[in-house]
C-alpha cells in the first residue's frame, strides 16, 4: 500500500499492472483477485474512502424518502434559506455515500438537481467540505433536518428516516404494537375455525368417573346391578368419614369397659367413689353408699 503522501502515485502503479497482464494473466482466479484488490485501494486513493453496501443502500434509501416528502411539499427546488441550506449539506453527504464509485460526481448531480442556482465555484466548495465532512446521520437527526413529524413518517410510508418530535419512540412503539394487533386478529379471523379457545375437554370414561380402576370390573358390577365408588375415590373432607377427626387420626368408637364396677369392693381400698371418662364424657360411674 502506497504512503499516504503518494496516493497518485500509487493509483499509477496499480494502472502499469494492470496494463502489464495479458489477457490470459487476467483471466486467472488470482490474477482476478489481485484486480479486485487493486480497484479497491484505487476507491481508497480516490478520497473518501470505500462505502460498504449496507451504507450506501441507507443513503439510497434516504434520498428517495426526502424526494417523496418534497414531492408531497410541494417542492420542485429547495428553498433558499437556513433551512435549505441544512438540507443541501444533509443531501451532500447522503450522495456522497450513496456512490462508492464515484462520489463526488454525485454530489455535483444532486446538488444541480435540488439547487441549481448554486454557482460551480459554491458547489467545488460544498464537495470538498463533503469529502472531510463526518457523515454519521441517524434516522432521528434526517427527520429533526428535514422537519418530520411522526404522522408525515406514518402517511408516506418513510422507512429510512425517523421522526423529529419522538425522541423516545413512544409513539412509534405504539403505533407499531396497534398494528401488529390489528394483523393478529386479522390472521385469527382468517384462520378461525368456530371453536371455543383452549384446550378442548377430556372426556373420561363412564368405569372411571365411578371410580373404578378397571374397566372390566366395571362392566361386570353393572351387569350384576352392583355398580358403587370404588376405594381410592376422594372424599370431599376427611372428617366425614366416620370415626376420624379433622385431622385424620381414627379415634375408636365409644364403648363400655369390660370390667362390672359394682363387684369389685373399693372399701377395702377407701375407695368411695370411681368415674371412667373418654374426654370431658363420663362412661361409667360408681360411689359407696352414704354410712
Amino acid at each position: 500500500m502506497p504512503p499516504p503522501d503518494a496516493k497518485g502515485r500509487g493509483h499509477a502503479n496499480d494502472h502499469a499492472l494492470l496494463n502489464s497482464l495479458s489477457p490470459e494473466h487476467q483471466q486467472h482466479p488470482r490474477n482476478k483477485a489481485a484486480e479486485q484488490k487493486s480497484q479497491a485501494l484505487r476507491r481508497k486513493n480516490c478520497g473518501g474512502g470505500a462505502v460498504d453496501d449496507k451504507t450506501a443502500l441507507v443513503a439510497r434509501g434516504r434520498l428517495a424518502d426526502a424526494r417523496r416528502w418534497f414531492t408531497q411539499r410541494g417542492w420542485e427546488v429547495l428553498p433558499q434559506g437556513i433551512r435549505g441550506q441544512r438540507i443541501l449539506q444533509w443531501g451532500a453527504d447522503h450522495a456522497w455515500l450513496a456512490s462508492s464509485d464515484n462520489p463526488k460526481r454525485s454530489v455535483r448531480r444532486w446538488c444541480r438537481r435540488w439547487a441549481p442556482w448554486l454557482e460551480p465555484s459554491k458547489i467545488d466548495e460544498l464537495v470538498a467540505s463533503t469529502e472531510t465532512s463526518n457523515k454519521s446521520w441517524n434516522h432521528d437527526q434526517c427527520a429533526t433536518v428535514l422537519e418530520i413529524t411522526v404522522r408525515d413518517r406514518t402517511a408516506l410510508g418513510l422507512r429510512f428516516i425517523g421522526a423529529d418530535d419522538d425522541p423516545d419512540y413512544e409513539q412509534r412503539r405504539a403505533a407499531k404494537k396497534a398494528k401488529n394487533a390489528a394483523a393478529n386478529r386479522r390472521w385469527r379471523a382468517a384462520h378461525s375455525t368456530g371453536r371455543k379457545r383452549g384446550r378442548p375437554k377430556l372426556e373420561v370414561p363412564a368405569w372411571k368417573a365411578a371410580g373404578y380402576k378397571s374397566k372390566r370390573t366395571y362392566q361386570r358390577h353393572k351387569a350384576l346391578g352392583i355398580v358403587t365408588a370404588q376405594s381410592g375415590t376422594k372424599n370431599t373432607r376427611c372428617d366425614l368419614s366416620k370415626n376420624r377427626t379433622h385431622h385424620g387420626i381414627k379415634v375408636p368408637s365409644p364403648t363400655r369397659p369390660g370390667i362390672d364396677l359394682t363387684s369389685i369392693n373399693f372399701d377395702r381400698f377407701g375407695i368411695i367413689a370411681v368415674r371412667i371418662m373418654s374426654g370431658q364424657n363420663v362412661i361409667s360411674a360408681w360411689s359407696s353408699a352414704p354410712r
